[in-house]
């Protein structure tokens, strides 16, 4: 049995709303389900998601704050005065600031902007900012992706008289700051229909207010970017949004965005992935390691030399960075154990001088294995300060978890599912414990265990390259609208093999009633020790389209798989058994040999159990050596074996049965009539001639004279064999001896020689008559 890493969830549709829907729109019923479960049942509202480019952005004057936010920067830029762009050094910040200042700068305004370094500033506007914008003669500050929870820099441009006004996407505090204006879809008040907008989203609308149909379609570009990166929401108009900005991309749009797709291997079109695993991580690379400053100049300049160096500044910043996310992973790895051991719901982790930059892609990892809400925190033991970040699971709101232990912290800030904080280093384990307490009172057991969400079962049979083409009118995919997870359930393999360098990925085909189906699990080459080719396998993952020498057909790109009940391994003609067999855990499996001497042939120095008596046996696993002298001595070994899921077959033998030749009864008729014959004769001597006359193996000589001395037909004295002339019938099967060689050889074709899948079939049926015999009279299947 090969267990999930995930809790598989099946999610129901109604059959009805996705019969009609299919109908209605002429697609097929798995697009129309998958519809469904995304709460899409109306055949208007479906249309428009599978055809994104007929859907309209929703009118920017109903965010609250907008109108004033519009004539406030209106007034500046008529009258040619500065504007300071204040923004984020993560990806979504760097591209709404990138879409405002390339915006405003289009009203006449001089522009300017600030992206404040993590290291020596800190999250968010702050007041020093501030107070060098009045030096440098801003009459308005304009935050973007950030500032909503930023009193004292609010307080201070105010206190300078400078307009300032807040656009932010982030959960607001209960008490807003002093601002002109704010825009956030999530303020109290705002009757904004779409909440789940990013920073470059909330920057979009200010520029769809300020220009209306003039807006240039290239913004699109950097509000898909911030959008897709930020992990929102991708339904409503964040589909939209990242529908046309990808587009855009595409078709070819800024220089820095050009030239940072090409530097990222993106040699056909960007699609989400290619955001948030290529371009994201280098816009984001910067701000983590150094400032963000290259970043933000990539994304304005106009200069395809400039856009090709500061690309390549930043895919090496990336390399870096993912080199110290990974030492920060591996060191912050080992105390997650150690509190993952004693029970801890959540992690809190420190570290002296860990980066600050990554230490939320490294909180990401660790949740990534141990599903945990965790903080990760970098500790700067000069200034007695740690800075922290934290990432969480499905169902606990991270945000409020560090408002309910907010008595340790600083300052705070962030979502349900993200979040950025820091405190004195001397309230680390003051908060963590407060922090595991807010935690639990949100958390329930099942919820440690990462779900999976299935949208469908299918066959490898249905799996077709237009069917993969027709559901991908759900893209883009991403946050609230993942690419779908199917299941194949109970499915038979045809080949299996762990491919790449280091043979870290699993690649497999299986079986359908006319068709087969591959499959590539990357990172999962582990897992082929796990399985056995007589397997029939469950397995939940994506569809693709492999292209190949523009050949196309149908794969599976596998996210999880199992086996249910017996597993059955065959390990006997293993040219690495030794090794194998050392390498079994001995808590796991109970190794069993029937013969005295198995463990010394195959030089094994582990402990190996004799089969004998009734003990039964406890453990998941068992290791058959070798063949028993009698089929009971197995049967009986299986009836015992209540916990077992895993057999590995060895069964080694020292002498071949099985290809030595057998005699049949016509090959004893004509020995006995010699007997008969002769009467009485030299046994060494006649048997070699019996065997160049017949072209039989002396050996099956001898067997068929072992089984007449034991049938009582001769007597043997001196080596001289003779009839014994008052023996009666008596059936062959009589003999010990021919009962054993016959057993023997049977034994061995099945044991020895026959596929894999007949053995396991044997072992199925062992334990089905095992678990009917241990079930109460009177059981009633299927009840």
């Amino acid at each position: 049995m090969l267990q999930p890493e995930n809790r598989w969830i099946t999610k129901q549709a109604d059959t009805k709303k996705v019969r009609e829907l299919a109908e209605d729109l002429h697609i097929s019923s798995l697009t129309a389900r998958l519809l469904v479960l995304r709460g899409i049942d109306n055949p208007e509202h479906a249309e428009l998601f599978l055809h994104p480019e007929k859907m309209t952005f929703h009118d920017p004057m109903r965010m609250l704050g907008m109108r004033e936010a519009v004539d406030r920067i209106s007034r500046s830029a008529a009258r040619r005065r500065k504007i300071r762009i204040f923004g984020d050094y993560d990806a979504d910040g760097v591209t709404s600031t990138a879409l405002l200042v390339r915006a405003l700068s289009m009203t006449g305004a001089e522009v300017s902007w600030h992206v404040p370094n993590r290291f020596t500033e800190g999250y968010g506007p702050h007041a020093a900012a501030v107070e060098q914008a009045k030096k440098d003669g801003i009459d308005l500050i304009v935050t973007v992706d950030s500032g909503i929870a930023a009193y004292e820099a609010a307080d201070r441009a105010r206190q300078l008289g400078i307009d300032y006004v807040i656009t932010d996407h982030h959960e607001p505090p209960a008490v807003l700051p002093d601002a002109s204006t704010i825009l956030n879809p999530k303020q109290p008040g705002c009757d904004y229909p779409f909440k789940g907008l990013s920073g470059a989203g909330v920057a979009l609308k200010l520029t769809q207010a300020l220009f209306g149909k003039k807006a240039d379609p290239q913004w699109l570009a950097l509000a898909a970017i911030g959008t897709i990166a930020d992990l929102v929401p991708l339904r409503d108009e964040n589909r939209l949004i990242a529908y046309q900005g990808l587009k855009r991309i595409n078709e070819g749009t800024y220089p820095g965005i050009n030239a940072l797709k090409f530097r990222s291997g993106g040699k056909g079109d960007a699609d989400s992935d290619t955001i948030g695993f290529q371009l994201g991580p280098r816009l984001n690379a910067a701000g983590r390691l150094e400032d963000a400053e290259p970043a933000v100049r990539l994304l304005l300049t106009g200069d395809e030399t400039e856009a090709s160096a500061l690309a390549d500044r930043l895919d090496k910043l990336n390399q870096e960075r993912k080199a110290l996310a990974d030492r920060i992973f591996r060191e912050a790895d080992q105390m997650a154990a150690s509190f993952i051991q004693r029970g801890d719901q959540a992690l809190v982790l420190p570290g002296v001088n860990w980066n600050q930059g990554v230490i939320g892609l490294a909180a990401s990892k660790i949740v990534e294995k141990y599903y945990r809400p965790t903080i990760i925190l970098a500790v700067n033991e000069e200034k007695g300060v740690a800075k922290g970040s934290g990432r969480s699971i499905d169902g606990v709101n991270l945000y409020k978890a560090l408002t309910d232990s907010s008595d340790h912290l600083a300052q705070f800030g962030g979502h349900q599912m993200a979040a950025g904080l820091s405190l004195p280093a001397t309230e680390i384990d003051d908060f963590r414990s407060d922090f595991l307490k807010a935690v639990r009172h949100q958390i329930t057991p099942d919820m440690l265990i990462k779900k999976a969400i299935i949208e469908d079962t299918c066959q490898p049979d249905q799996i077709t390259v237009e069917l993969i083409e027709q559901l991908g009118q759900l893209a883009p995919f991403g946050t609230d609208n993942a690419k779908p997870l199917c299941l194949m359930d109970h499915i038979p393999l045809t080949k299996i093999s762990a491919v790449g360098r280091d043979a870290s990925h699993l690649k497999l085909t299986v079986r359908g009633d006319s068709a087969e189906l591959d499959g590539i699990g990357f990172g999962m080459g582990h897992k082929r020790a796990d399985i056995s080719p007589a397997d029939r396998i469950s397995m939940i993952g994506e569809w693709q389209i492999n292209e190949w020498n523009g050949f196309k057909k149908p794969q599976m790109l596998i996210r999880d798989i199992k086996v249910d009940g017996l597993q059955v391994f065959d390990w006997r003609d293993e040219r690495r058994l030794k090794e194998k067999l050392e390498k079994i855990s001995p808590d796991e499996a109970e190794m069993i040999a029937f013969q005295e001497h198995t463990a010394e042939r195959l030089q094994l120095s582990r402990a190996v159990k004799r089969c004998s008596g009734e003990q039964p046996v406890r453990k998941p696993a068992l290791v058959l050596l070798d063949l028993p002298d009698e089929l009971e001595q197995l049967t009986g070994l299986i009836d015992r074996c209540t916990e077992v899921n895993r057999i590995y077959t060895v069964f080694h033998h020292a002498h071949d049965h099985y290809f030595s030749t057998f005699p049949t009864r016509n090959h004893f008729v004509w020995y006995y009539a010699l007997i008969r014959q002769e009467h009485s004769f030299k046994l060494d001597e006649t048997a070699k001639q019996i065997a160049r006359f017949k072209g039989w193996p002396e050996r099956m000589v001898y067997f068929m004279t072992k089984v007449f001395f034991e049938l009582d037909f001769v007597t043997i004295d001196n080596g001289v064999l003779t009839v014994n002339p008052a023996s009666g019938k008596t059936p062959l099967s009589d003999s010990v001896t021919y009962r054993r060689e016959k057993s023997q050889l049977e034994m061995e074709d099945l044991f020895c020689y026959s596929p894999i899948s007949r053995l396991k079939s044997w072992f199925e049926e062992k334990m089905k008559h095992r678990k009917q015999a241990d079930e109460p009279e009177g059981t009633i299947h299927g009840l």
